[in-house]
């Protein structure tokens, strides 16, 4: 009896997508939150003969192909873009369009990130809410005032009584971003799946793809859907219950069988 196994598998893939949806909505105030879908597959199935064995040793009846459940199989990330909502600060930066900001973390580590709430350390360096310095680096004056960043990412502001060009912001592009990897505080790293990273400046084309502008003063919410996320939610609970049921079933079946005297 397979009931209870494939049931199992059931409660298993049903379980992560509980997870996954929760963490969802948990984040759906977060800045720059790409929304995470766990992706399943269908176990390999087992070949059951329905026939009875002839005379001669031949078999007779079709094969059926029995499904043994569902595995996990990954957690994709859903990298459609979120809606730009106005900030105050001069420094606070959304893409619009493809694209990610280059970051270098303090062990060293270069990041991309969706995130643009930037602001001016103390030594002059542009780095991002948790002190990670933005790539290239761009050395602000002390004295600067009147900043602001244009679509093509150039920050220019007031310095020395005049205004001028303070620093660039690039933009980096991937040919597969699903294949990014998360490692936490809306910071991705690059691997072979993604490919290569591609830097240029907003609004250009690297290859075939077109790097997002730069909209000053905005900042880029999560992507989740509240309203769709609630329904997959109940959806999966759902499902989660029928595989319990079929588990308990399965149990009474079996507890049936043993009973049985011959």
């Amino acid at each position: 009896m397979r009931l209870i196994g494939t049931a199992a598998s059931g409660l298993r893939a049903q379980q992560v997508a509980m997870d996954t949806i929760g963490n969802n909505l948990a984040n759906v105030n977060t800045l720059g939150f790409k929304a995470s879908q766990a992706d399943f597959a269908e176990a390999l199935s087992v070949e059951v003969s329905a026939g009875n064995t002839k005379t001669g040793g031949t078999t007779g009846g079709v094969t059926l192909g029995l499904g043994s459940g569902v595995v996990y199989s990954a957690i994709g990330t859903d990298f459609k873009q979120g809606t730009l909502t106005h900030s105050d600060s001069p420094l606070d930066l959304g893409i619009d369009g493809a694209g990610f900001f280059q970051v270098k973390t303090p062990d060293g580590t270069t990041s991309y990130t969706r995130v643009g709430n930037f602001h001016v350390d103390g030594s002059g360096q542009l780095t991002d809410g948790q002190g990670n310095v933005v790539q290239p680096k761009s050395l602000i004056p002390a004295d600067a005032t009147e900043l602001s960043v244009a679509s093509n990412g150039e920050i220019t502001g007031v310095s020395a009584g005049a205004k001028r060009i303070l620093g660039q912001i690039s933009l980096v592009g991937f040919q597969n971003p699903e294949g990014l990897q998360k490692t936490g505080d809306n910071l991705f790293m690059s691997t072979v799946n993604s490919g290569t990273p591609q830097v240029g400046q907003p609004g250009t084309t690297i290859g075939n793809q077109v790097l997002g502008t730069i909209h000053g003063q905005s900042l880029e919410q999560s992507n989740v859907d509240l309203a769709d996320s609630m329904t997959d939610l109940l959806q999966v609970q759902r499902a989660y219950q029928m595989n319990a049921r079929l588990v308990s079933d399965g149990d009474q079946m079996w507890g049936t069988a043993n009973s049985i005297r011959r």
